[in-house]
């Protein structure tokens, strides 16, 4: 019956493990690309600036409009002429139809609408740099939140392999209690320690689902889906901070945001600077005019026929606007050099920074590898020392704690390493590609 039980648990573990979903990162960024609401917000606003680009939009275009017009109505009327004939009608109708095909076209405006023309296409391109921007900051979202499961998984391993050395050293606790040689104060201990690393169990199972949590909510998709992660923290440890450099101050997507900016800023002085000149418009007219009355001198009038002709508008006083408006559109031009040159130094601070972070997180990260594997011969040494009766409770009590905080060290300094090179590939402008 024991065996039996114990098949039908294996068989429930194993099932239970193959019906995890495992996520790769790069899954998992796909995910987000495809659902997460913010890049979905952005693509479409990068479609609403794509589809803004037209020379329609930029005053290119003529314009072409039909109008029509229809009056009825019935009148007493009652007239006296210089010539002597009288009309002295009841009920007199009247109708009067009119109709048109107008068109227009600015065909100089101080080459505004040529400034307007690229100024969308800028207007495009910046919306492009801020889209990118907002993917880079989901896959970074994305990667953090992953490997931060991929630790939390890693000390959850820990918390059950110290589970596991906690029950050994109980065991080996109470045989010495049983038999005499040592205090029931020891065994009390063990057993308090045990208790404490599966309560810590408990709250490290609470964190990874709350995290996973998390991490679903960026993914856009039900929080109560579960899945597994991968096991490891690969750390690239060949980044160079002079090629991230050279490279960032190329294809940092925040830098050229800022210099697309510039770009627009110029166009809008160069636009308000156009409205000194005068507008020169095309105008053309195709017109048809009908009018009907039962009285009155004129009976029946129609009008069909075209006309073209050119128009030009000049404003020479607008109360200063204008100058106004270059005026402001030079100092809106200078922000955003200030941005830029803001932006630059944020690069470079940021590179600097991260740089440090990562450059001293790889080399904690050998001296951590080395101290675990001294705590856990040193712990096995105690607890071959406590099972001989050679070694205390306390000494074994703190061996397993350095066990635990040299594997806990370990895994945060490989998480910070990926935290930095994740930050540097963001600043290299290489993060999306």
């Amino acid at each position: 019956m024991k065996n039996y039980s114990a098949t039908i648990l294996l068989v429930f573990i194993i099932t239970n493990c193959y019906s995890q979903e495992k996520l790769r990162l790069d899954q998992a960024i796909g995910i987000a690309l495809q659902n997460n609401y913010a890049i979905a917000i952005s693509k479409n606003e990068t479609e609403i600036a794509k589809n803004n680009v037209s020379k329609g939009n930029a005053g290119m275009l003529p314009q072409l409009s039909f109008n029509a017009a229809g009056s009825f109505a019935g009148n007493d009327t009652k007239q006296e002429f210089v010539t002597g004939n009288n009309v002295d009608k009841k009920g007199a109708q009247s109708n009067t139809i009119n109709a048109g095909i107008n068109f227009n076209w600015i065909v100089f405006d101080g080459m505004k609408m040529f400034i307007s023309y690229d100024k969308l296409k800028e207007l495009n391109r910046l919306s492009g740099f801020a889209s990118k921007m907002q993917i880079e900051n989901t896959m970074v979202d994305v990667i953090n939140s992953y490997y931060d499961i991929v630790r939390q998984k890693q000390l959850l391993k820990v918390n059950e392999q110290l589970i596991s050395i906690y029950e050994e050293r109980l065991k080996v606790a109470k045989t010495r209690w049983d038999i005499g040689k040592a205090a029931k104060t020891d065994y009390l201990q063990a057993q308090l320690d045990l208790n404490a690393q599966k309560t810590s169990r408990i709250k490290q199972l609470s964190l990874i689902t709350e995290l996973k949590s998390k991490l679903n909510l960026t993914l856009s998709r039900q929080a109560n889906i579960d899945f597994d992660v991968t096991d490891e923290i690969d750390v690239d440890k060949t980044l160079k901070l002079e090629e991230l450099s050279s490279t960032a101050f190329k294809l940092n997507t925040a830098l050229q945001y800022q210099q697309s900016n510039i770009s627009i800023n110029e166009f809008s002085l160069r636009e308000y600077e156009a409205d000194r000149f005068p507008d020169i418009a095309l105008n053309a007219n195709y017109n048809f005019a009908r009018t009907n009355n039962q009285a009155g001198f004129l009976l029946y009038n129609r009008n069909l026929g075209w006309n073209v002709g050119l128009s030009a508008s000049w404003i020479l006083f607008n109360g200063y606007n204008t100058s106004r408006n270059i005026s402001n559109a030079k100092i809106a031009l200078k922000n955003a050099q200030l941005h830029l040159e803001n932006t630059k130094s944020e690069i470079e601070n940021g590179l600097y920074k991260s740089y440090q972070n990562y450059k001293s997180a790889l080399e904690s990260l050998a001296l951590n590898e080395e101290n675990t594997t001294l705590a856990k011969e040193n712990m096995d040494i105690l607890l071959e020392s406590f099972r001989l009766g050679k070694a205390n409770t306390l000494e074994l009590k703190e061996a397993q704690k350095s066990y635990e905080d040299a594997l806990t060290n370990l895994l945060q300094t490989r998480y910070d390493a990926k935290l930095a090179e994740t930050s540097l590939l963001k600043l290299k402008g290489e993060l999306v590609k």
